[in-house]
């Protein structure tokens, strides 16, 4: 578990001290029966008052915090330019904010949040964990602009709660402002697809795609995700009737920007393999297939492939 997992899961204990048990399993349940089944949008919140914001934070905030996480180190590792401020839009109870504290501490951060509950919340959650305030902006998405020019734009979980009419207003607003816009959505097929029609997007107005794709072209396969492994507490092992120490979330994203990248030469897309005396490897290339790659024990790159996992850079 790292600091920064660390403490969240610490913030996080805080906050339900002194709340009813039974009521808080009652809205986790209820609240992940609205997200299962895509109620959420943007004309019915999923977050409606401090419980729902509280049970979304503990079952939630720490997966999308390592999903975000995750997608900001290749933004880091493949973006070539520095980022000094970062916009969070639907920012929720401030995972992004964390993820991207982590990475470059003396970021100059915005949340964009729509439910005052929300923000409320992710306000108390950050107190004393980080040495810069965050700005927190209450505002809907579907009437919001964004403002001057912005280094790093996040948009986290939030394009499935979008019409698509939305989702495409969205994404053109925030190319006229940002340097570089980071998407995450969950690691579902019909995800990887809004994902893939906002990549279209930027590309069409200008930025090139830094990650996790090596190339500029068509997405080589059908669905396309990673996973980012995350530790549980009791506590949210209790809620989520879960009986592991951590939980997989499942994601998939995009890394887009109008400044000079460094892509990598191609990316595992899939689980590594191990049978025995060789790796097998999945990747998308920079000449945008598709290909499997079997590393043999007799290779110099053995030992690298036997550490090498899902959605790592390969050379």
């Amino acid at each position: 578990m790292s600091s920064v997992d660390t403490q969240l899961h610490a913030a996080l204990a805080r906050a339900v001290r002194g709340v009813p048990y039974d009521d808080l399993r009652r809205r986790v349940t209820a609240l992940s029966e609205r997200y299962r089944s895509e109620q959420v949008d943007d004309t019915a919140p999923g977050m409606t008052d401090a419980l729902d914001a509280l049970a979304y934070a503990v079952v939630r905030m720490p997966a999308t915090f390592r999903a975000l996480h995750a997608a900001l180190a290749t933004a880091e590792r493949h973006v070539d330019a520095s980022f000094a401020t970062h916009l969070d839009i639907g920012g929720g109870t401030g995972a992004a904010a964390w993820a991207a504290a982590s990475h470059w501490p003396a970021i100059t951060t915005e949340v964009v949040e729509r439910q005052p509950a929300a923000i409320r919340l992710g306000r108390q959650l950050a107190a004393g964990n980080f040495p810069r305030d965050w700005r927190w902006t209450t505002s809907d998405l579907r009437s919001w602009t964004v403002g001057g020019p912005v280094d790093l734009v996040t948009i986290g979980y939030v394009l499935n709660e979008l019409t698509d009419e939305a989702r495409r207003d969205l994404i053109r607003g925030v190319t006229r402002s940002a340097t570089t816009i980071v998407l995450v959505e969950p690691g579902t097929p019909r995800d990887h697809r809004r994902i893939l029609e906002a990549r279209d997007l930027l590309i069409e107005h200008g930025f090139r795609i830094a990650a996790p794709c090596p190339h500029q072209g068509p997405c080589p396969v059908d669905w396309c995700h990673f996973a980012a492994r995350l530790p549980r507490t009791e506590l949210h092992r209790t809620l989520k009737d879960g009986t592991r120490n951590f939980e997989d979330e499942k994601f998939t994203y995009v890394v887009a920007t109008r400044g000079p990248i460094r892509p990598a030469p191609a990316r595992v897309i899939a689980r590594p393999l191990h049978p025995k005396n060789r790796v097998v490897l999945d990747l998308c290339t920079s000449t945008g297939t598709a290909q499997r790659a079997v590393v043999p024990k007799s290779s110099e790159s053995y030992r690298t492939a036997r550490s090498t996992t899902w959605g790592d850079a390969w050379t």
